[in-house]
């Protein structure tokens, strides 16, 4: 009977192990919500995201070019970049992406954006394929600094076929 019950419980703790081995365990600390209100930034209507990027101003904080590559594959790794201008990275403290397709459910895609020397904000992303064949998503881009948390939106689509 001992020897049953040590069994049970090696396989519920194993079970567990596995669940959040597979979970990817860099992805379990940011799937939390950013807390606290936030204020959406309007972008510029030439702004596109991919290639040269985007440049968004926040007029408490100053500029952000926002950039993620010319071509993006679902299912492939691809780096999304937030670098402040001039002074603005001294005020920021987290910057976190949320991808989304509006009306469809994607699962959790969400990132912290890690700080280089240089106080660029970057983070390799993977994005899911829509079995829709839609193309069509949204960056949520929270900044978050001394003076408040501020939201971007960037539309943009994905590349379903290969160069």
């Amino acid at each position: 009977m001992k020897q049953a019950k040590w069994l049970v419980a090696s396989l519920l703790i194993l079970g567990v192990l596995s669940y959040l081995w597979g979970r990817a365990p860099s992805k379990l600390s940011i799937d939390s919500p950013t807390q606290g209100a936030l204020t959406e930034v309007e972008l510029p209507a030439d702004c596109e995201v991919k290639g040269e990027g985007c440049l968004v101003s926040i007029d408490e904080l100053g500029e952000f070019r926002i950039t993620m590559p010319e071509t993006v594959i679902p299912l492939e790794r691809f780096a999304f970049e937030v670098k402040p201008q001039d002074e603005a990275a001294r005020s920021v403290g987290e910057v976190r992406v949320d991808f989304e397709m509006v009306d469809m459910d994607m699962g959790v895609n969400a990132y912290r954006l890690e700080r280089l020397a240089d106080d660029t904000f970057r983070q390799d992303i993977i994005l899911p394929v829509c079995t829709t064949s839609r193309t069509d998503w949204i960056a949520n881009l929270t900044i978050r600094s001394t003076e408040g948390g501020f939201l971007v939106r960037l539309p943009f689509h994905v590349d379903r076929s290969r160069p």
